[in-house]
């Protein structure tokens, strides 16, 4: 069976969208009442909701106090392996993947809500289409749509990267255009490491774009960039504003997606884009401190002990004494003292 594109996975998934919004019943109210008592939440999925300013979060509560929760929330069922959990792998879970806000306040206000479940492979896929349904929604503003989209290039590089390396026989491209076979054993060699590194990216280290297999392949940022109808640099900005903000606190990272706090955009990319950022940051003059260490010019660095303010001083003289002579005399003796002295005042420089 021929391996699904990018592009038909991502239509399969819009069209789960659809499928989705239609009301699912559960067996028995019994059942049904049990998996409300026992909806988990993940943090990694819940990250991936546009958090709410606070007025819109009193607005929402004050719409479920006179209205009640006329959506169900939606519901991943899976297992304990699926999300990482080892105890008793094969035991049913039942995972929140949409209305995240609107359990928090049913549950603090007593009012009933109804489930829908869905079912999906993988916890890759719950979260290709939280993104898009998110991303279908009217109120979600430039920013978070920049960090969704981030997301999702980001997961989709890393799949691309893992299937190239499990795969027995992976062809690829070297920088300087060669195509090359790599085997499994090669590919943990030492020599191999910085292949890997290019395989992870769609733009070689000359600006190229690299493309694997076919060369009428369209790039991961290409097919996103059509589904999603920006255009394809835009989702590499994309991911430097997700990977910069994933490196922030999450409390900070929500305050920004949020429009609570204001960061230039560009920032974030840049710190994206940074792989000696590893710590969390966790303040406005964090990441201002170290965007400034990130963009600022290399100096030259003086040595500033007594001694060598001394060293400068002198041959500074030195210098000065040897210009003179060689302006006065223009002999190719001073001026060859000239340039010894010039070389030196570098050297105590330095």
């Amino acid at each position: 069976m021929a391996k699904k594109t990018l592009a038909e996975k991502m239509a399969e998934n819009s069209k789960s969208v659809v499928e989705a919004l239609k009301t699912n019943t559960i067996g028995s109210f019994s059942s049904t009442e049990n998996i409300k008592k026992n909806i988990i939440i993940l943090n990694e999925l819940k990250e991936l909701i546009p958090p709410l300013l606070e007025t819109e979060f009193l607005a929402l509560k004050d719409n479920l106090q006179k209205h009640g929760c006329k959506d169900p929330l939606k519901v991943w069922q899976t297992n304990n392996n699926n999300i990482g959990i080892t105890e008793s792998p094969e035991e049913i879970v039942y995972v929140l993947i949409d209305g995240h806000n609107r359990f928090q306040l049913c549950n603090e206000l007593k009012i009933p809500f109804n489930i829908q479940i869905d079912n999906f492979e993988s916890i890759t896929e719950v979260r290709n289409f939280m993104i898009d349904f998110q991303l279908s929604r009217r109120n979600i503003t430039p920013q978070q749509a920049s960090y969704l989209r981030g997301i999702r290039y980001n997961t989709e590089k890393k799949l691309v990267s893992n299937n190239l390396i499990s795969n027995k026989e992976t062809e690829a491209i070297f920088p300087d255009g060669q195509n090359v076979h790599l085997e499994n054993s090669l590919i943990l060699n030492d020599a191999n490491a910085n292949l890997k590194v290019h395989l992870d990216n769609d733009i070689s280290p000359d600006g190229q774009n690299v493309h694997l297999g076919s060369s009428n392949k369209k790039t991961t940022a290409q097919e996103l960039g059509e589904y999603f109808k920006v255009d394809e640099k835009t989702i590499r900005r994309d991911a430097d504003f997700a990977r910069g903000l994933d490196k922030l606190s999450p409390e900070i990272r929500k305050e920004i997606l949020a429009g609570q706090i204001k960061v230039e955009k560009t920032k974030i990319q840049r710190i994206g884009k940074a792989k000696e950022v590893n710590e969390p940051i966790n303040s406005l003059d964090e990441i201002e401190t170290i965007f400034q260490n990130l963009t600022k010019e290399p100096s030259i660095s003086v040595n500033k002990n007594p001694k060598s303010e001394k060293l400068v001083h002198e041959r500074y003289l030195k210098l000065t004494e040897s210009l003179n002579k060689a302006y006065e005399s223009k002999t190719a003796k001073e001026i060859n003292a000239l340039k010894v002295a010039f070389n030196k005042f570098l050297e105590a420089l330095s």
